[in-house]
């Protein structure tokens, strides 16, 4: 694994049916996490992944594919930790590897801090709930959660016979497929759709309210637009025909970035 820590020519590596085992894993890991470290010391490159850019001159690993390689729980662990800070990586094939709920839970947890994979092969594995999946796509505890979410993942490939998790999942998966900040901006939409009182509680500046009631209407929800219009209270708007010209821009508020 030395040998690609500096490599820039190789995209794609195919350790599948190897028997790595745990032991493997942790060399890939570290493999990966290098690659990370790298990629996050060149400024042109993590400028351009933060603002979607398609042309960057990635260094490193875009596919990996370690189907059928024994890993367990352990092995993928360690996996799911390096995707904390690589951010390099787009597709990622795990089938074969007996990976049950621990596994996929931490798999699952690293996808939040994760903004660059996009494709995620979990077939033939041992876990029996997709819950983990779905949640880290869009958590709705809270909205900071909603925010933190993934909002990159967009296709995860499964053995049939999850059903209704699947649907659901599949439901989440294809909001991501709008872009990152377009399915930020839906998902926040939905949550406060879900109950209006979350939205009055933010205590957000009158200004932005034409703003909020816009990222509402995106969402495809009539009646979420027409539930905010009715209950905002009239001293609203009179705070805002009072402000000086009334050009608050959304993006210059902190306190409502994720809009």
């Amino acid at each position: 694994m030395h040998a690609l820590e500096d490599n820039t020519h190789l995209s794609a590596l195919d350790l599948s049916s190897n028997r790595i085992e745990t032991a493997g894993a942790l060399s890939i890991a570290s493999l990966l996490m290098y690659q990370g470290r790298s990629n996050c010391c060149d400024s042109n490159i993590m400028n351009a992944i933060t603002n979607n850019a398609t042309n960057i001159t990635s260094r490193g690993i875009r596919t990996l594919i370690l189907g059928d390689n024994n890993l367990h729980d352990d092995g993928v662990n360690a996996i799911a930790y390096a995707l904390e800070t690589n951010q390099l990586l787009e597709s990622l094939m795990l089938d074969d590897n007996c990976i049950g709920a621990r596994g996929l839970t931490a798999l699952a947890n690293s996808l939040r801090k994760n903004y660059k994979l996009e494709r995620l092969h979990l077939k033939h594995n041992s876990f029996q709930s997709l819950a983990p999946l779905i949640t880290c796509l869009f958590n709705k505890s809270s909205l900071d959660d909603v925010v933190d979410s993934n909002h990159s993942m967009k296709h995860i490939f499964l053995d049939c016979g999850y059903s209704y998790e699947s649907r659901e999942l599949e439901v989440r998966l294809k909001i991501n497929r709008l872009g990152r900040k377009e399915a930020r901006r839906a998902k926040v939409a939905l949550y406060l759709e879900e109950d209006l009182g979350r939205l009055f509680e933010l205590d957000i500046d009158a200004r932005l309210c034409p703003d909020v009631v816009g990222i509402l209407a995106q969402s495809g929800s009539l009646n979420g637009v027409f539930g905010v219009v009715k209950n905002l209270p009239s001293a609203i708007f009179s705070r805002c025909e009072s402000s000086d010209g009334c050009d608050l821009r959304i993006e210059d508020c902190m306190e409502v970035e994720y809009l």
